[in-house]
């Protein structure tokens, strides 16, 4: 009895691995983007990276990336 319950969870992982991998790659394509970093040159001719905050994308990026996961994982 064990063996084929394993057989039948194979089969299922089987079966939901292409359209999981694609659904997976399709939720990666639309996530918001994290914040960016731009180098650039201060007065004294030094390079400082600075960073663009903004609260609304990182907050969206931080909710689509516990969406996948728990899409993917659980």
């Amino acid at each position: 009895m064990v063996d084929g319950i394993g057989s039948q969870l194979l089969q299922r992982r089987q079966l939901y691995a292409g359209p999981m991998s694609k659904l997976r790659m399709l939720m990666i394509s639309r996530m918001a983007k994290p914040e960016e970093v731009l180098i650039v040159e201060d007065e004294n001719g030094n390079l400082v990276r600075e960073t663009m905050k903004d609260n609304a994308v990182l907050v969206q990026y931080k909710v689509k990336i516990l969406k996948m996961f728990e899409t993917v994982f659980l």
